[in-house]
């Protein structure tokens, strides 16, 4: 199911749009070769949140109702299904983050592993985050696009500004200090991975009924 969702996404060319503004926002951050890499990250991988929400949404949109009944019902279970678009998004924004990683240590001179890592642990919880928030606002539970976006743009806002959701809002603003210790990265790690468990279940639970 990953692979035919990755191959589905590469044959609507879906990828193309988000995965380009994720690379000119890469272009303008590691610009510079100076300054610290943990605020660089903290941006990139925030940009990733939004990259990660666009694909989900792009994915599933790839497929009309008719074929993704269809898809289903080779699937078997509705949780491959849903399963199969998380890990083919995942999948992308595990490239893109390697991306990312390899042009701040070519940019910048004497990294050391620590904002390596961390850039890392922030950038997968990011990409967690993003599919969580995409899978609700796809057509798998909101038909029409404008539902899709306004609801998409009105939660990213919310993940993104508002320390008190404690997913990533906490974890980058310590990073953007330039203080970030692993603590408060693992432990956006691990919250935006449960989220992420917890908007399929809900999904998938939602879209059985539908159907």
């Amino acid at each position: 199911m990953t692979r035919y969702q990755l191959a589905l996404l590469a044959h609507s060319q879906r990828w193309l749009p988000p995965s380009l503004a994720f690379l000119v926002v890469l272009g303008i951050l590691y610009s510079d070769p100076g300054g610290g890499l943990l605020p660089l990250y903290a941006i990139s991988a925030g940009a990733l949140l939004v990259v990660a929400c666009w694909l989900t949404i792009a994915l599933v949109d790839a497929e009309d109702p008719v074929q993704r009944l269809i898809t289903r019902v080779h699937a078997r279970r509705t949780s491959v299904l849903i399963g199969g678009v998380a890990a083919a998004v995942l999948c992308c924004c595990l490239g893109l983050t390697a991306l990312s990683l390899v042009i701040s240590v070519l940019r910048h001179h004497d990294v050391i592993a620590e904002p390596v890592w961390l850039g890392t642990m922030a950038h997968l919880a990011c990409a967690f985050a993003g599919i969580a928030v995409g899978l609700p606002c796809s057509r798998l539970v909101l038909p029409r696009v404008g539902h899709t976006v306004i609801v998409a743009l009105a939660a990213l806002s919310v993940v993104l500004r508002f320390p008190w959701i404690p997913l990533v809002n906490p974890m980058l603003r310590v990073m953007t200090a330039d203080s970030a210790r692993l603590a408060p990265v693992l432990s956006g790690l691990i919250v935006c991975a449960g989220v992420l468990v917890l908007s399929s279940g809900a999904v998938t639970a939602l879209y059985r009924h539908r159907a």
